[in-house]
């Protein structure tokens, strides 16, 4: 009862994280932002505002699913649509973020496109609220018995090993998400050095796959 009890509480910690905590960090930056462009671009200014209502809406309407019997949202019904429309709205000019997806998704079970989608979603966050980076490099590789992610940055890199001795929620969500589908998420980085999150699900195969040979 007790370990059940404590999987419950680390499963609403993720959501809570994962889906309300990004709403609220992607519409405090996206008004930053805006204020910075008031005086000198009012129009772009004007088109952080609609993102910073889009952010709250989508928050909002998390935060009605999960109170609903804490029920997560719709899977992700196409990674790369979704990674896009994420980019495009946190997108920033002085940032250039390169972004790639092989393979077939259809290869993949939608609970795992909705989970490998928040583990990216969570790790370009981070990037961008805690690494200052100027290039970002994300891309992921589908094949039938296996999805492979990486996401590179130049930023300003962290001690690995500190975060987890502070306890960082986002990684901590991130790793367990992966963990429950049989996945890892391996980070590298160091002061100055920028930051390497890797990370690897195994996929059980389609019909014709190499599972079914």
């Amino acid at each position: 009862m007790h370990e059940a009890q404590e999987e419950e509480r680390r499963r609403i910690a993720r959501e809570l994280h994962d889906r309300i905590g990004h709403g609220t960090s992607v519409a405090h930056q996206q008004l930053a932002l805006s204020e910075a462009y008031r005086a000198t671009d009012p129009a772009r200014a004007s088109a952080k505002i609609v993102v910073v209502q889009q952010a709250i809406q989508e928050t909002m309407e998390n935060l009605r699913q999960m109170t609903s019997e804490l029920h997560p949202q719709t899977p992700v019904k196409n990674l790369e649509k979704s990674l896009l429309d994420f980019l495009e709205a946190v997108g920033d000019d002085s940032i250039s973020i390169a972004f790639d997806v092989n393979g077939d998704e259809s290869w993949v079970d939608p609970r795992v496109l909705d989970e490998a989608f928040l583990i990216l979603r969570e790790t370009v966050r981070n990037s961008l609220t805690h690494g200052d980076p100027t290039i970002i490099r994300l891309n992921v590789d589908i094949a039938p018995h296996e999805l492979i992610a990486s996401a590179r940055d130049n930023g300003r890199g962290f001690d690995p090993a500190n975060a987890r001795r502070r306890g960082g929620v986002g990684l901590t969500s991130m790793r367990e998400r992966a963990e429950l589908l049989g996945g890892t998420v391996t980070v590298s980085s160091e002061p100055g050095g920028g930051c390497l999150v890797e990370l690897y699900i195994p996929l059980r195969g389609q019909a014709g796959g190499p599972d079914d040979a």
